[in-house]
């Protein structure tokens, strides 16, 4: 991490400096009077919940959105930004959450795209396209092969290229939405190496993130925005973690986890060496009024395993019970039929309609309910969508509006809503928590623990091993497809549970279903 004292404060200049900026949606005011620095050379972490304004800001300063009021200065001189294209064309480049590079085409040619050198009308110059390449990717100390399609890389790999992509049109400063929530510790590591790296250099870095304790691990400074307000910037070593939340959400965060009551241990689902995919003979039991997380690295196929249950993906071989009966699960709708929910890892792609309202995306699985002869009871859609917006405390309460304006935190509050309204008996959970603020964690993690109480089963997987930790009653560790160990939430703890996911200890011998 940079030596950010106030000393080294003076001795750097602003890049960026955005002063009264204010940015009003219908019905929302989304930015309020912001002022926001950047200094050359820092990474300055931005943190908040969602719909707090962090990424409306950054989209602001990437030309996606045009301000209200206020300005932008950039090395002190005020500049209007008429688009992102723009914005790249002035040194200000955006990497995106979602990556936003092409398929099928090499890492040269996603990073050249738009702007690939020539030797005349309609000839490539590939000698001078492929040497931009390779010194932008040394530059952050990255050896691939350049010719592999995009498809075929990790999505670390892929951040890096667009990492390198930004550098290649002489980015001053480079903007990253949620870079780790797809990332494996040693990632995340390697990641944060290229960041320093490159603040040295000189370049701005900035960086939107719910993981407050990587801020403390690469950041310089970070601001605390809530309710479209800039409410502080920090040094990082003037600020604790319990600071930081306190000021993101208003209030303290307590009493996350609540004990559940003992139950006899009522089965609600079990599978029995069920093959799929890249999930190998794996066996495990789920019970009534409790939460079972499941743990592992990035591609353990945890989430295999999960679309497998759902019927989302056909099951090679193996055995599923629900309460107690052999189900064949061939399709989502069987799934449903026997009461099991599923919340993708994808909530945007897998489940969500982005283009329709919020009001049809919870009614979205009961609309057999809402029916008769075909025809929908638009005043019962309209109650049900409104009880479930109160209940999760949506924001803003606005069930006619498109799914795709709600922020991260909110439109994963929809998808629970549906399956609340569907009334399941077993949730499966694939990430539940990911791209979400401190604030919004709190009050899922308060759902999931009602549910159990109520006596639903729920199966949580998370990379998250604090979140595992927390509010799991078991759990299950897999490991390259396999699950190989079963552990009792007060025999857990990171460094056990790291051990067998990294195959350090191995499998245990007898893993009870």
């Amino acid at each position: 991490m940079t030596d950010f004292t106030k000393e080294s404060n003076m001795e750097k200049t602003p890049l960026i400096e955005m002063q009264g900026i204010t940015k009003v949606f219908p019905g929302v005011r989304a930015l309020d009077n912001i002022d926001f620095e950047l200094l050359k050379g820092e990474i300055h972490a931005l943190v908040g919940e969602n719909g707090a304004g962090k990424s409306t800001l950054m989209k602001v300063l990437f030309g996606v959105y045009e301000p209200d009021a206020g300005k932008i200065l950039l090395n002190g001189k005020e500049v209007k930004i008429h688009g992102p294209a723009h914005a790249q064309h002035l040194g200000i480049s955006m990497v995106h959450q979602e990556i936003m590079l092409v398929p099928e085409m090499n890492a040269v040619q996603n990073i050249a795209l738009g702007r690939e050198a020539r030797l005349g009308a309609g000839v490539l110059n590939w000698n001078a396209i492929y040497k931009d390449a390779r010194e932008n990717l040394e530059r952050i100390g990255m050896e691939i092969d350049l010719r592999t399609p995009i498809k075929n890389m990790s999505v670390a790999t892929q951040q890096m290229i667009e990492i390198a992509k930004a550098l290649s049109r002489k980015a001053e400063v480079i903007i990253l939405d949620e870079p780790t929530s797809t990332l494996t510790p040693h990632e995340i590591e390697g990641l944060f190496k290229i960041l320093k790296n490159l603040a040295r250099q000189g370049v701005g870095i900035i960086i939107i993130t719910h993981r407050l304790e990587e801020v403390f691990d690469v950041a310089d400074r970070v601001t605390v925005f809530r309710d479209g307000k800039n409410i502080k910037t920090w040094p990082i070593q003037e600020i604790t973690k319990e600071a930081m939340i306190q000021a993101m959400v208003g209030r303290k965060i307590e009493n996350i986890y609540q004990a559940k009551p003992q139950r006899e241990k009522t089965e609600m689902l079990r599978v029995e060496n069920l093959c799929s995919g890249k999930v190998q003979n794996v066996s495990f039991t789920a019970y009534e009024g409790e939460i079972l997380g499941i743990a592992g690295l990035v591609g353990a196929g945890r989430s295999e395993l999960a679309r497998a249950i759902f019927g989302a993906d056909p099951i090679d071989s193996g055995k599923v019970f629900v309460r107690g009966e052999e189900k064949k699960l061939k399709t989502p709708k069987d799934a449903v039929s026997q009461g099991i929910g599923f919340l993708p890892e994808d909530r945007r792609v897998q489940g969500l309609v982005l283009s329709s309202s919020l009001e049809s995306n919870v009614a979205l699985g009961v609309y057999d309910r809402l029916s008769k002869y075909s025809v929908i009871r638009a005043g019962d859609r309209r109650s049900l969508a409104k009880k479930y917006v109160e209940t999760l405390k949506v924001k803003p309460p606005y069930i006619e509006r498109l799914v795709r304006f709600f922020s991260g935190g909110n439109q994963q509050k929809v998808v629970i809503a549906k399956w609340l309204a569907r009334e399941v008996d077993i949730y499966i959970f694939d990430e539940p928590t990911r791209g979400i603020d401190v604030g919004s964690k709190s009050e899922i993690y308060q759902l999931l623990t009602e549910l159990a109480q109520a006596g639903h089963c729920v199966i949580m997987i998370s990379s998250e091993l604090p979140e595992i930790l927390l509010m799991s009653d078991r759990i299950l560790v897999m490991r390259e497809g396999k699950m190989v160990a079963q552990l009792e939430r007060v025999d857990a703890n990171q460094e056990i549970v790291m051990e067998y996911a990294t195959g350090i200890r191995k499998q245990t011998e007898a893993l009870s279903i």
